[in-house]
């Protein structure tokens, strides 16, 4: 069942006559591509079809997005549609929220469920964001290496970011890392006109028809005893905890177990072992030992291992997005 009619049986069951979204990412997960800047996405359980309302401007470039589970309608006042639904998105904006009827419900818990389980489309879109990230992060990589000039953090960051787009992303999935030196120590610093020296974090994604992909890697630039041994523990203990990935696998196992074998170190690993990536960049499932004990990996979820260790002085991480298979993974960054 496609998931606009499973998404249309779930609203029946639970007595919901019109779903309205304005989430970007959302409405991009139902459409499988990239939505128009301007959109709403209704789903009608009388009529058992989905609507993408969009304003005057849009409505001749968005009849790309018609087809037999999709019709296209000209929406002059979103008020009008909010007023019609009776469930709705946790992300709903404040300004429309006078507008909802007293008795609604939210879908968002739903929508992030079916989002964790990738269909063979997603999967390909993501496969290809993959690519495209790690063919820049590459080309960054012996940009840097080849450099006869000091390079800064900002300029690297600009010239991996122009490489995903010459390569067809959209736009980054989210902010570019690169930071170096001290800086390697906060997990999510922000590149800066700093001149890259001694140790540098680079962690990069590309969006392609909506789908994000991410990857990080670390790389030494001199040899120091303390940087080589804090490397060589983290990308053990992906590669550890990687050999574990498959459908089943009790999730917060996996971070209970890249814990474990970060030994003395785990105080400094202080993040989630990992997350879904879909249409954002971060999903379910949370890679965490502080979810449900009883959640486990599906086929066909795509998740993150990135483990980190962040002392006072430098920092390393590294991470690979993954494809759960029944019997193993695939790992999507190699």
């Amino acid at each position: 069942m496609d998931k606009i009619k499973s998404f249309l049986k779930y609203l029946e069951e639970n007595n919901i006559k019109k779903a309205v979204l304005l989430n970007r990412e959302n409405i991009n997960y139902f459409l499988e591509r990239y939505p128009p800047t301007y959109s709403l996405l209704t789903f009608e359980v009388e009529t058992s079809r989905a609507v993408l309302n969009v304003p005057k401007l849009e409505y001749r470039a968005s009849q790309i997005y018609r087809n037999k589970n999709i019709e296209v309608s000209m929406v002059e006042k979103v008020e009008n549609l909010i007023k019609g639904g009776d469930a709705f998105e946790d992300t709903l904006p404040l300004k429309y929220v006078k507008y909802i009827p007293k008795d609604y419900k939210i879908i968002s818990p739903k929508i992030m469920e079916m989002k964790s389980i990738k269909t063979d489309k997603e999967i390909e879109f993501i496969k290809m964001a993959s690519k495209i990230s790690k063919k820049s992060l590459e080309y960054g990589i012996d940009y840097l290496l080849n450099s006869k000039e000091e390079i800064k953090e900002i300029e690297l960051a600009a010239e991996i970011e122009y490489s995903m787009k010459k390569k067809g992303s959209i736009k980054p999935a989210f902010d570019t890392i690169v930071i170096s030196n001290k800086k390697t120590a906060l997990p999510h610093g922000m590149p800066s006109k700093d001149i890259i020296k001694n140790i540098v974090l680079i962690d990069i994604g590309a969006v392609y028809e909506g789908y994000c992909s991410d990857i990080t890697r670390t790389i030494l630039l001199r040899e120091d005893k303390k940087y080589r041994e804090i490397y060589e523990l983290v990308n053990s203990v992906k590669n550890e905890v990687e050999d574990h990935i498959k459908e089943g696998t009790v999730i917060r196992e996996l971070d209970n177990m890249a814990k474990e074998l970060m030994g003395d170190y785990k105080k400094y690993f202080i993040h989630s072992l990992g997350h879904g990536v879909g249409v954002n960049v971060h999903e379910e499932p949370s890679i965490s030992s502080k979810i449900e004990e009883n959640l486990i990996l599906k086929k066909n979820m795509i998740i993150t291992i990135e483990p980190g260790i962040y002392l006072n002085d430098f920092g390393v991480r590294i991470e690979d997005l993954y494809l759960v298979k029944k019997n193993g993974f695939k790992n999507l960054s190699s």
